[in-house]
């Protein structure tokens, strides 16, 4: 899943405060839903998962949810992003688990999406059917709706990794460096944190901070004074153990290739 969006890249050193206190409150409001108290759950259910929901009778692309979990003995809680063009948001979680049969509902603004399916045999996947009601979103035929849905657990982020940035201006670049993924607070998205080396490029080392929900991660790159550089927007397989997607980097006079700029892309493995 390509992000709709993600964070906005900041230009000019006079941004350099705004740009930190927004990584601070990354690391312990990332998502929305998340609480102060400890998270609780130790059932299969808990972990990041992408789902897709397929409308019946319809040939258009799914409408995808993605987010995280947690299963204490038979309750499901959590909060999740429903990407649904006209009707997008974040809802929270709530729903049972009884043996492989599990019944989720997701309350994003305006709608209630209810789930009902079975848990796979290899506990990380579900499946099953849907509907969407309406509660007051303006979005015109979104709802009701019926259809069927799937979802995979993800593995979660973390371990070192190398691999390319194919710049539209040098060719390959080689690429090493680490990323870990903080713990499950039951949010539509958990922090990312780590580093990475460029070999020959505008700059050699960079902090990466950002987000992870379902298969979407967006990683911001920053300098050693907390100025952001550049950003990654990937797709993660669903065993993390690879990621695809884009990056850009921001004008660094005086460091080519990237005196104004440059982009590419990017592939990871962990």
């Amino acid at each position: 899943m390509h992000p709709a969006s993600g964070p906005q890249i900041v230009k000019g050193r006079s941004m350099k405060r705004r740009t930190i206190l927004v990584l601070a409150m990354l690391g312990t409001t990332a998502g929305c839903g998340g609480g102060s108290s400890a998270p609780v759950g130790t059932g299969i259910l808990t972990g990041n998962w992408q789902m897709t929901l397929q409308k019946s009778d319809s040939t258009l692309k799914p409408k995808t949810q993605s987010g995280f979990l947690l299963q204490q003995n038979d309750t499901v809680t959590g909060n999740v992003s429903l990407r649904a063009t006209s009707c997008s948001g974040i809802g929270g979680v709530t729903g049972q688990v009884s043996g492989s049969t599990v019944s989720l509902s997701v309350a994003p603004t305006g709608l209630l999406v209810n789930l009902s399916g079975t848990i796979g045999s290899d506990q990380a996947s579900m499946s099953g059917s849907y509907a969407i009601l309406s509660q007051g979103c303006s979005g015109a035929g979104l709802a009701p709706e019926t259809g069927t849905w799937t979802a995979n657990l993800l593995k979660p982020l973390n371990g070192g990794f190398q691999g390319t940035f194919t710049s539209n201006r040098v060719g390959d670049l080689q690429v090493t460096g680490k990323v870990s993924q903080s713990q499950n607070e039951g949010s539509s998205s958990a922090p990312l944190a780590g580093n990475i080396a460029v070999a020959g490029y505008c700059f050699a080392s960079a902090s990466l901070y950002g987000s992870i929900s379902g298969t979407s991660v967006v990683l911001s790159m920053l300098d050693p004074d907390g100025m952001q550089i550049g950003q990654v927007i990937a797709t993660s397989s669903l065993d993390s153990k690879s990621l695809t997607g884009t990056y850009r980097v921001l004008q660094q006079t005086g460091k080519p290739p990237c005196g104004s700029g440059d982009a590419g892309t990017v592939t990871l493995s962990f």
